[in-house]
């Protein structure tokens, strides 16, 4: 019976990584040695036939205590990362006649592991890149704001300064009216009303360059209310341009979050293979 379980492990070992597509060495050993070993050039291990089971090897262990040991065998040891497992064999009456070990190459593991790590610290990078993003766009949104808010004021005093030329413009007028009048009147008064004309002639001129100055001031506002306008508009594209932008980096960091804890995820993951 210990014959033929240990010839069939025999016979099933050597096509096991070819059946598990792994990197794999595996050994068989009797109570005392090993009497089996398949080794795989990317699993080096350090058993070969007739010898002896070393008191601190799983495969000892496994046979001392009757059950599967396992552990994680660093590159350091042999050169590369591996895992070994160890199971104990059993005759039909559940005595431990042997043990059977196997070593699994953890290069395609670890280079996993690796690739997620980087993967975690890039997306840890670009989250802080796109928050930075979110943090400026945020703070363009509030300068724009002022302008705007500034703009409208400044229109807002444009408008009041209409009134009040459209009221110098009409007393202007008003006072080149009276000044025509009061001409006439000193030209009915003859020689007594020749001061009265210089000073109503002076009146005249006044009220001419005073409509004259509001027009061109009036034209100068009108220029810059159109400017104003302008700008405006444009202030407001923005502003539309950078709610866009605010938008589409809220919705980037909540892509790269979910990527982030797909790769944590990953990354664990790749620690119990």
């Amino acid at each position: 019976m210990e014959n033929s379980m240990i010839n069939s492990l025999k016979n099933v070992l050597p096509i096991l990584e070819e059946l598990i597509q792994e990197d794999v060495s595996t050994c068989i050993t009797d109570r005392e040695k090993c009497i089996a070993v398949f080794i795989n050039d990317k699993v080096p291990v350090a058993f070969k036939e007739g010898d002896k089971v070393p008191k601190d090897n799983p495969l000892f262990m496994a046979m001392e205590k009757n059950r599967v040991f396992s552990a994680v065998v660093p590159k350091e040891a042999f050169g590369v990362d591996f895992k070994a497992i160890a199971y104990p064999i059993r005759d039909s009456n559940g005595k431990v006649i042997g043990a059977v070990g196997l070593a699994k190459s953890l290069d395609k593991q670890v280079s996993i592991e690796n690739s997620a790590k980087n993967l975690f610290t890039s997306l840890g990078q670009t989250s802080e890149a796109i928050e930075e993003i979110a943090g400026g766009s945020q703070k363009l949104s509030n300068v724009i704001n002022d302008i705007l808010s500034a703009a409208n004021d400044t229109n807002e005093k444009i408008n009041e300064t209409d009134s009040i030329i459209t009221s110098i413009q009409s007393i202007a007028s008003q006072s080149n009216l009276l000044a025509l009048n009061a001409a006439i009147e000193a030209s009915r008064a003859g020689d007594a009303g020749k001061g009265f004309s210089v000073v109503a002639q002076e009146m005249r001129k006044l009220s001419q360059n005073s409509s004259e100055s509001s027009k061109k001031v009036m034209a100068a506002l009108v220029e810059m209310k159109k400017s104003i306008d302008a700008i405006v508009g444009q202030v407001n594209e923005a502003n539309a341009v950078a709610g866009n932008h605010a938008a589409v980096t809220e919705e980037m960091n909540a892509t790269i979050d979910e990527i982030t804890t797909i790769s944590k995820t990953l990354v664990d993951e790749t620690k119990n293979l």
